[in-house]
């Protein structure tokens, strides 16, 4: 660049400038901002009068029906090598815990023992005994078909039937139901299957002492179709 150019560039800032029109160069649109509330409207008003919307909504049902009756499996894996476990129950406060007038009540970082009441913060000073869960909890497979022949003699084996939680980590609650007779429920999101550090089903937990005990189970030895399914094609 020469010495005249680079003069001009410096005295531009100092120059005087005129605006001048150029003239209409297109259309020229107004500015609007779009009333989200209204196109939503509007948006459902066009699915209704296509029908969209009702099929739309017949989905949704469909769905949901189908999430109802077999929800999304946890995915564990079954195991020839079963172990037993124990975990540790205890809950750490996240944050301070005032009443209603802002008087602390438990601090932040209690420690609390479901199973054990001396860490229960109320009873404290009580002599309230010990804390007896007295159910089972099974988690197991539902279309596993091996995990359900090892369920339906857990059952008949077990000293109180009565006091086993059925807890599916996939299959159809409802089928389960028939089969077990039984109360079945589902580990949704696999939240109970994370709290328990549960890897492998089926898996057996109950109260020992002031911990949880998991035991796994191998059923390998189960036949791998059931009997009812055998019988129908004899």
């Amino acid at each position: 660049m020469n010495k005249f150019a680079l003069l001009m560039l410096a005295l531009c800032p100092l120059l005087p400038l005129k605006a001048a029109s150029i003239g209409t160069v297109g259309q020229v649109f107004p500015i609007a901002e779009i009333d989200m509330l209204q196109w939503i409207e509007n948006r459902l008003q066009t699915l209704e009068k296509t029908g969209e919307l009702d099929s739309m909504r017949e989905q949704f049902q469909e769905n949901v029906k189908a999430g109802v009756k077999r929800p999304r499996p946890v995915g564990l894996i079954t195991t020839k090598t079963p172990e037993v476990f124990l975990v540790d129950p205890t809950l750490t406060l996240a944050k301070d815990i005032n009443d209603a007038n802002g008087n602390l009540i438990y601090p932040k970082g209690t420690r609390v023992n479901p199973f054990d009441t001396k860490t229960w913060p109320a009873l404290q000073k009580a002599n309230v005994g010990k804390f007896e869960f007295s159910k089972t909890l099974v988690f197991f497979d539902g279309d596993d078909v091996q995990q359900v022949l090892w369920a339906k003699e857990f059952a008949t084996t077990h000293d109180k039937p009565h006091t086993i939680k059925w807890i599916l980590t996939g299959g159809e609650p409802e089928t389960l139901h028939g089969q077990l007779d039984a109360r079945v429920y589902f580990d949704q999101q696999g939240n109970l299957s994370r709290a328990l550090t549960l890897k492998r089903v089926p898996s057996v937990v109950k109260q020992a002492g002031v911990m949880w005990q998991v035991r796994e189970i191998d059923v390998s030895n189960f036949p791998v179709f059931m009997e009812e399914t055998n019988n129908a094609t004899h």
